[in-house]
């Protein structure tokens, strides 16, 4: 591109917004639907590097997934067309476009239902658009006709006979995903809705509200007690103590809770009254691993109570940030990459890991004196530690059968690799002493052990079944 519009330019101009958005859609979509929409749309005008997921991801502070799933919202809306899910792009339609009924209907598959649609807003006739919008949904949905006019006196109860059908339409999305088909399960959803009506009173008064809750409220209910797992007296406490007396704010409370795996009024009370030590630890381990961090919400969310619910206390991770620092490990991701290590070792105490790595040092000392013997001065690398934990634990030799064996790679051109060859000659001989070692000639070929298996041809299948099951396939039944 030879000409392009300054940051500046971009941030004086503006982003034409259709009116049948803010009429049609927008009050019935969410925060996060909306703000998709709508940055996008100034992602249109955007022709630089700024036109990217990566930076409608971090500018939003959503996920990828998040994302592209509320574009799936728009496009089953008709307002856009998710051209590409990988890399995501998007077309944004035009609304009148969207306005037109992209297919026909056979009007008496649908008349008694549109008499009773019909019925439902005596105060106004309904468009054929309104009609189709409906119609696309019953077809792609198989949700019943009766089914969907309850949902639709339903929403009139809850906003009144000026409802829309985009709103109408999207509870009705909401139910069919969770299998809401029939009349039988419209009335099993509403019959949730009424049962709860004593735990939604609990939690209104809780927040300080008067009146009843609308629909997403009661949804937010089901999606806490029957999704997520909170007990009611969890969900008021919460409610109780919360500075934002909302119900979009008690959401993102309990959605850091559920990432926290903390379900219930104690686990919250404790977590509170930790909440100070939780801060002042992670202080510690950041300046440990020479880190700052304005805000450590995110860190204690993602990094130190999963730790701590692992089992380690701050003394033992205090001592694994000092560990990573001195071998130059110094953010937290590669910390929780440690720390998940030793966990699944079983290893969550200073003692534990002082052992461990005093087990790693000594064994570092055993694989320098095996260097020193075949003549290689250097210091002990990566593969060494493995090959010596094959030897060693795999295929069981003693020390001293290693050492022998390092003696007989003096001079050699490649010392490891000549004692990989003879060690694993001693494990095919059966031999695991260094007597019976000494009286083993490698470069003379065994014709005792060179039998018809030698000199025959695998077939393919009989290759795969082996090398494929990784399993099976350790050698130990080898000999």
């Amino acid at each position: 591109m030879i000409c392009k519009f300054s940051n500046d330019y971009l941030i004086e101009s503006y982003t034409m917004v259709d009116n049948l958005f803010l009429s049609e859609y927008m009050p019935y979509a969410d925060e996060k639907q909306i703000k998709v929409y709508m940055y996008g749309l100034f992602l249109c005008n955007v022709k630089t590097d700024e036109n990217s997921l990566d930076v409608m991801t971090k500018t939003l502070d959503m996920t990828v997934e998040e994302v592209v799933n509320t574009f799936a919202f728009w496009q089953d809306n008709g307002l856009v067309e998710i051209l590409s899910r990988s890399p995501l792009e998007i077309k944004y339609l035009s609304f009148k476009q969207n306005l037109k009924p992209v297919k026909k209907y056979k009007s008496e598959k649908f008349t008694d239902f549109n008499v009773g649609l019909q019925k439902l807003f005596p105060d106004r006739m309904l468009t054929p658009n309104e009609y189709n919008e409906y119609y696309y949904f019953l077809e792609s949905s198989h949700m019943e006709q009766n089914a969907l006019l309850m949902v639709v006196q339903y929403c009139i109860n809850l906003k009144g006979n000026t409802v829309r059908y985009p709103y109408v339409l999207t509870v009705a999305k909401s139910w069919a995903a969770d299998g809401v088909m029939t009349v039988d399960d419209v009335e099993n959803k509403l019959n949730e809705y009424e049962t709860q009506s004593e735990d939604m009173r609990l939690v209104l008064k809780a927040l300080g509200r008067k009146g009843g809750a609308d629909l997403e409220e009661k949804q937010l209910l089901l999606k806490w007690t029957k999704n997520w797992g909170f007990d009611i007296s969890a969900i008021v406490y919460l409610a109780k103590h919360i500075k934002s007396k909302t119900f979009k704010k008690l959401d993102s409370t309990l959605d850091e809770y559920y990432r926290l795996s903390i379900y219930t009024e104690s686990q919250m009370k404790d977590y509170q009254a930790q909440r100070e030590s939780l801060m002042n630890l992670a202080i510690k381990i950041n300046k440990t691993l020479g880190l700052f961090y304005e805000s450590l919400e995110h860190v204690i969310e993602t990094y130190t109570v999963p730790w701590t619910q692992k089992g380690f206390d701050e003394d033992t991770l205090l001592k694994v940030a000092h560990y990573c620092f001195i071998s130059g490990i110094k953010s937290l991701e590669g910390m929780n990459a440690m720390i998940n290590k030793f966990h699944s070792m079983g290893i969550t105490t200073v003692d534990g890991i002082n052992a461990y790595i005093a087990k790693l040092v000594a064994n570092d000392e055993a694989i320098k004196a095996i260097l020193s013997k075949t003549g290689e001065i250097r210091g002990v690398i990566n593969s060494d530690r493995e090959y010596f934990k094959i030897w060693e634990s795999t295929w069981g030799f003693s020390r001293d059968v290693i050492n022998y064996a390092a003696e007989q790679a003096v001079g050699k051109t490649y010392p490891i690799k000549y004692m990989n060859q003879l060690l694993s000659s001693y494990k095919q001989q059966g031999i695991n002493t260094v007597e019976k070692a000494k009286s083993f000639n490698p470069t003379q070929k065994d014709k005792t052990t060179r039998n018809d298996y030698m000199h025959r041809e695998y077939s393919k299948e009989e290759l795969a079944a082996i090398f494929t099951n990784s399993t099976n396939f350790d050698g130990s039944d080898i000999e």
